[in-house]
């Protein structure tokens, strides 16, 4: 790949120096009536934008050779000093100009290259402001950004909405007899369980400690229902990686035919079913049911 494009400046290079040529070449013809001088100015111009500085001194050198040599035998009856005077200050004027436009374009290169630097900076700042950089999950900001997006749009269109809210039991027996190390560890897996067991359009997140979120988008009470249960099976699984912490999860699940006014209301509910779930023992499932959606009532567009 290299050395065909370095053949292709090399050919790109050669075709500024014929098109001097030929420049000279109608200067000559046409005679002291009609100037070319702005036509010994555009291969310069075009070897400086497009190939470097080295081919735009080249088309530079050629381009004062030629209109000296033009003028010279067209015989304009100008003294030879004068002639050859002229001829230097062209010359130097091109490759003025060539070095020039040659650093121009390079200045535009540098700069978009910080620009698309900077952008990819501003990218990466934004996508951890909203990343928990313990799991990679969203955070709590990004979550509730999210959540109250997919229930404007389910207030429009009229779809259900659960939310999972996931409380880790018995963390703090790993942090106490192993160390924060340890639970930072356990809170990596669980949130490798999570991304196992939902869908790609679901979202999850961590929103702090050892508190999750999944906002199941889109999906029914029995399939939010199954999939919080087969989260559960796959957290309990994780006691066996370290037995003798009774580990799991209590899952609550904030279930919504009809959508709610706020997110705020959905996050209240599904953290009281997973408080009622403690309350019950750990390690279960239970789910709290908002409002039937009102058939009557037409979809809001």
């Amino acid at each position: 790949m290299k050395h065909r494009m370095r053949a292709l400046r090399t050919g790109l290079a050669v075709l500024c120096v014929v098109a001097v040529a030929l420049v000279g070449l109608l200067d000559y013809v046409t005679g002291p009536w009609v100037s070319f001088a702005l036509f010994y100015v555009v291969p310069v111009l075009a070897a400086a934008w497009w190939l470097g500085r080295g081919p735009a001194l080249a088309a530079g050198l050629a381009a004062g050779i030629f209109w000296f040599v033009a003028e010279a035998w067209g015989h304009r009856g100008e003294p030879t000093r004068a002639l050859l005077w002229n001829s230097i200050s062209r010359l130097l004027m091109l490759l003025a100009m060539g070095a020039m436009t040659t650093r121009i374009r390079g200045d535009q290169q540098r700069l978009r290259g910080a620009n698309r630097r900077l952008a990819e900076l501003l990218g990466d700042a934004e996508r951890l402001a909203r990343t928990d950089a313990l799991t990679g999950l969203a955070n709590a900001r990004a979550f509730t950004e999210r959540l109250r997006q997919e229930l404007a749009r389910a207030q429009r269109d009229g779809t259900p909405l659960c939310l999972g809210y996931v409380d880790v039991d018995n963390l703090k027996g790993i942090n106490d007899a192993h160390g924060h190390a340890a639970g930072d560890e356990l809170l990596r897996e669980v949130a490798q369980a999570i991304r196992q067991s939902v869908r790609a359009g679901d979202v999850a997140a961590r929103l702090g400690g050892d508190e999750f979120a999944v906002l199941f988008v889109g999906m029914r009470q029995d399939a939010a229902e199954a999939t919080a249960r087969r989260l559960l099976d796959r957290l309990r699984r994780l006691d066996e990686l370290h037995p003798g912490f009774h580990l799991g999860a209590s899952i609550g699940v904030a279930v919504y035919g009809a959508p709610p006014e706020n997110a705020e209301e959905m996050i209240r509910a599904a953290d009281a079913a997973m408080y009622e779930a403690k309350q019950r023992g750990k390690g279960r499932v239970v789910l709290w049911e908002g409002p039937p959606p009102d058939v009557s009532a037409p979809a809001r567009h």
